[in-house]
């Protein structure tokens, strides 16, 4: 019996029990999360709510000293989650976020003194400011990775500080008096106020689509690109979230302490004791900055008073400690438990029918405005060559894939197969030739665009996302241009029709790699795409999981995609799969074929397969070349 999809009963049967095949013996060490539920939101809520309430009350009532440390802790609070929202999640170490708390202090320093705005309006202006300047200061900044965007916020922060205290506007070398009294206890309302505010964001980071794309970005920025994600829109508004934070702090800072030079504000050990305080708590966890603010601020100035000339010797032993036992931080001891885990981002205990999300997609797909199925021809690149300096990895390929058509590429390694495909995503450019998919040269598109245009692509090392579970990994390549909840029953369907159910929960760095090869293979189907691009989907499997592979490269059809492409050394694995071979030798395509005509040619057999290997009997290459 077949149904409207293509598939028969029989099929769908040998799918359940080699989806079986991937959940049997796996034993993850944890589940990457916690599924998301009602109860623990309220429980939750009530618990900041708790301690926001109390913290007012100890603050409030407190003595003048109390007062005063109290707007202290609230104040790394939201400098420590303005910093997790880049640093965090996002995956950018930033040594220069305290540029923004100059600025947000200067700014309202100015507003107060020049144009008399009452010092909340000018903090809150001042804020904006900060944010509006953060757009193309991102942009820029951004553009630089690892310790050199790290070492570019430091010189930023050097850079600003060093102009405005040689400019008279705005006090020079002498600073800024701010005018009238220094109003604690607004301050201190004001100050948990942007703590408060700064949760939600970090909240709203750990467990919405967006936020989820900025993990994506931390993990792997270039598979973030090549499932869907605008990498640099995501990282500048993460940037601008970060920035808003401190120089709202600033702001009220600089009316509380009622004077301010380049010195205090721009003191670059501001950002030292913030990051340390995040280190401490658990860097991109939601509790984890308020945690480390607050535990460490108060044994700082209990350390202070007691001891005072071994506060800082103490303090630094203190955190060496935390560093070497909880590398984790605080959070980690909690999570060991099962305790204040991220929750998983849409993810649902009960999945739909594969027969019912597949009525959902079908009522909601719209094709696509590029979609030209009168032309056969899906991707067609012409003598295309790419050079890295002085080496040419490509000389000169033509190699052509047709709709419905499967295509593998062989060759010996270095053979510029890998190459080629990375040129075809968008990850390199080509120094000649030309390269169409769909109709359209993909010269000059970024991947992402290429992504959502219906280009997928597995990896020849399998490269999830390692800090989220099998869902998420499939559900942030199924939003690549859909609303959340399609992008859902995308995500829902790939899991079922891969056979994922059992194990979708499982934290993807726990996974064997052949488990991983499956969860790139199901990121990419997520898509939706036209044209799918698998680099050694098959290395490393045993037979159970290539025969899972094998079935899913078979029902690629009844999946909506329209041809495959291939990199692959497990020659017996795809002589029944695919419909022409492409030979890649030395950085050139040198022949191509039915996979009969092609192992047998004697040209292929010295180049690649050797003089001992032949054709058996009827579609199967007797052996596994795995050179």
């Amino acid at each position: 019996m077949i149904d409207d999809t293509g598939t028969t009963a029989g099929d769908r049967g040998r799918h359940r029990s080699l989806g079986a095949v991937l959940a049997r013996g796996m034993r993850p060490r944890h589940t990457g999360g916690r599924l998301p539920s009602a109860r623990s939101d309220g429980t939750q809520g009530l618990v900041l709510v708790v301690l926001v309430a109390a913290f007012l009350a100890w603050g409030l009532l407190g003595s003048l000293s109390t007062n005063q440390l109290a707007i202290d802790i609230a104040m790394f609070v939201a400098l420590a989650y303005g910093f997790n929202i880049i640093s965090g999640f996002t995956g950018y170490i930033s040594f220069g976020q305290v540029v923004f708390f100059g600025f947000g202090a200067f700014a309202t320093a100015l507003l107060v003194i020049h144009l008399d705005v009452p010092w909340f309006l000018a903090a809150v202006l001042g804020g904006l400011g900060a944010a509006v300047v953060a757009v193309p200061i991102g942009a820029v900044m951004l553009r630089l990775q690892g310790i050199y965007f790290a070492l570019g916020m430091f010189g930023l922060a050097y850079v600003v500080s060093l102009l405005l205290s040689q400019w008279e506007f705005t006090g020079g070398s002498t600073g800024l008096v701010v005018p009238g009294v220094i109003a604690q206890k607004p301050v201190l309302l004001s100050v948990t106020g942007v703590a408060v505010l700064a949760f939600a964001v970090n909240a709203f980071m750990a467990r919405s689509p967006f936020g989820l794309r900025a993990m994506a970005v931390r993990d792997d920025e270039q598979v973030a690109e090549a499932v869907g994600v605008a990498t640099t829109r995501v990282k500048v508004m993460a940037f601008v979230l970060s920035a808003l934070m401190p120089a709202l702090v600033g702001g009220m800072v600089a009316y509380n302490r009622g004077f301010i030079d380049t010195s205090t504000v721009f003191n670059p050990a501001i950002d030292l004791q913030v990051i340390v305080l995040v280190l401490a708590g658990g860097i991109g966890t939601l509790w984890g900055p308020l945690i480390g603010a607050v535990l460490l601020t108060l044994i700082s100035d209990q350390l202070a008073t007691a001891l005072p000339d071994y506060q800082l010797a103490l303090f630094g032993v203190l955190i060496v400690l935390v560093t070497i036992f909880l590398p984790g931080g605080v959070v980690s001891l909690v999570n060991r438990w099962g305790g204040l885990r991220r929750e998983i981002v849409r993810g649902t205990a009960d999945l739909p029918t594969e027969a019912e999300l597949e009525r959902r997609l079908a009522a909601a797909h719209t094709p696509r405005a590029n979609d030209r199925a009168d032309d056969p021809d899906l991707l067609v690149c012409t003598d295309v060559g790419v050079d890295f300096g002085g080496v040419r990895a490509l000389r000169s390929v033509d190699f052509t894939v047709r709709r419905g058509q499967t295509v593998f590429i062989i060759g010996a390694n270095g053979a510029g197969k890998t190459t080629l495909f990375n040129a075809i995503a968008g990850a390199v450019p080509p120094s000649k030739g030309t390269i169409v998919f769909d109709g359209r040269p993909v010269h000059g598109v970024p991947a992402h665009q290429l992504a959502r245009r219906g280009l997928a692509r597995t990896f020849q090392i399998p490269r999830p996302f390692a800090s989220m579970t099998v869902w998420e990994n499939v559900y942030v390549a199924a939003l690549g241009g859909r609303h959340r909840r399609q992008a859902q029953e995308q995500a829902a369907w790939v899991v079922q029709v891969l056979g994922l159910e059992e194990i979708r929960f499982a934290a993807s760095d726990t996974l064997a790699v052949g488990h991983r090869r499956m969860v790139e293979l199901a990121r990419a189907l997520a898509l939706g795409p036209s044209l799918i691009l698998l680099d050694e989907v098959m290395a490393g499997m045993s037979e159970d999981e290539l025969e899972v592979v094998r079935d899913a490269i078979r029902r690629m059809p009844s999946f909506g995609v329209d041809a495959v492409a291939g990199i692959e050394h497990v020659i017996k694995a795809i002589v029944d799969l695919a419909d022409e071979i492409v030979v890649m030798d030395r950085g050139s395509t040198i022949i191509s074929g039915e996979p009969t005509e092609i192992l047998r040619h004697p040209e292929v057999i010295r180049a690649y397969l050797g003089t001992g290997v032949g054709l058996g009997a009827g579609t199967a290459v007797a052996g596994d070349v795995t050179p």
